[in-house]
């Protein structure tokens, strides 16, 4: 397994604990689609596995650190709360998905990648009008790589 299949995967299985989201995947950009195509889900958080900067260590190894983002998208905010809701908590209780997502995710470490630690949440700025939130970790990847050398054993004739 590659250190960024395995941290989608690791990432995907905390996630699906959370029983409120409807959709658990990898970022592919399913929610920009025009406004009467939406897709059928309303609550997601769609993983996105940024940019990883590798670095060369010895022993044919490689360091990688890398930011992960989840994108927590709610249809008008959770409860349609631009119409009223009707919860306790004040058509808000988006936050505490967001706080979910955190505790499932904080910490969560695997063979090929160190502990996740959260490094930002924001709400996204979008036309769309379909609430969304981005929750930002860091970590460091490691992998072995293909040795450029071979060990050879010589032969006396």
């Amino acid at each position: 397994m590659t250190p960024r299949k395995e941290l989608f995967i690791k990432i995907k299985q905390a996630l699906i604990n959370i029983a409120e989201l409807e959709l658990v995947d990898l970022q592919r950009k399913q929610f920009t689609n025009p406004k009467d195509n939406y897709p059928t889900y309303w609550t997601a958080a769609l993983i996105d596995i940024n940019n990883i900067a590798w670095e060369s260590m010895v022993e044919q190894k490689q360091e990688g650190f890398c930011n992960v983002d989840v994108t927590l998208y709610c249809k008008d905010g959770w409860l349609d709360q631009h119409n009223g809701t009707a919860d306790d908590e004040h058509g808000l209780i988006e936050i505490d998905l967001i706080d979910k997502i955190v505790e499932q995710l904080q910490f969560l470490s695997g063979d090929y990648f160190k502990p996740l630690h959260q490094t930002a949440d924001m709400t996204e700025d979008s036309e769309s009008e379909i609430m969304s939130y981005k929750i930002s970790f860091s970590t460091v990847l490691y992998r072995k790589i293909n040795p450029k050398f071979r060990n050879v054993k010589l032969t006396h004739p």
